[in-house]
């Protein structure tokens, strides 16, 4: 029983191990996925970790906002390993990756597409133009395996990071400029201010995420 028991301990503590794992990669992936789109083209500025507000008092909080002269795209980072399953209808989506033990293991995320809508429509609220050209990306790492993610339409796309610059350029090639230098600098002062948050503030929106999703 005893050697039952340790091997109990062993796996919690790998899962625990795991979960902090991914939150020292997730700094990492939207690092990378900064430093991947400062090599695009064209006049363009960037935020990071923006809390927005939302109708019912609370924040959401956008990974990465890339106002280009072609539109504003709104990034939601998932630097996860494994395999990666989901579709835009499904709630919640699934990473599922092995131990050195042999073991699978599987956690559930909250649907990144939905999630990414939030934003989108935060952000829209906040800039008091539901017109604006808008992308959706939802960028994965490299080291995961995306396992048949059903995309029905073209509102969103969902990537690893390694193609991410690639598929940007090709967005703003078939939009072209669609803001000016002044419309550009006024997003980005309108939206600058919610990056300047109080860690007081971003532990109780982790706090609330964490119970609402258990992320």
């Amino acid at each position: 029983m005893v050697w039952m028991v340790v091997l109990v301990l062993i796996v919690c503590l790998y899962c625990v191990i795991e979960r902090s794992g991914n939150q020292d990669r997730g700094q990492q992936g939207e690092t990378e996925i900064y430093d991947t789109l400062k090599k695009l083209g064209g006049r363009k500025v960037m935020l990071s970790n923006c809390y927005l507000p939302l109708r019912n008092g609370e924040t959401t909080e956008v990974d990465l906002i890339l106002i280009h002269e072609s539109g504003i795209y709104v990034i939601e980072s998932k630097n996860y390993r494994g395999q990666i399953f989901g579709s835009e209808t499904q709630k919640y989506w699934t990473q599922s990756f092995s131990d050195r033990q042999g073991s699978t293991h599987k956690y559930r995320f909250y649907n990144p597409v939905w999630q990414n809508d939030t934003h989108i429509k935060a952000l829209q609220r906040v800039l008091g133009d539901p017109k604006v050209n808008v992308y959706s990306y939802i960028v994965f790492g490299n080291e995961c395996v995306l396992m048949d993610i059903e995309q029905r339409s073209d509102d969103y796309c969902v990537i690893q990071r390694k193609n991410l610059l690639s598929v940007v350029k090709a967005t703003a090639r078939a939009h072209r400029k669609r803001l000016s230098n002044k419309m550009i600098h006024e997003y980005y002062g309108r939206l600058h201010p919610y990056t300047r948050v109080s860690e007081k503030k971003k532990a109780e929106h982790a706090h609330r995420v964490h119970e609402k999703y258990g992320a």
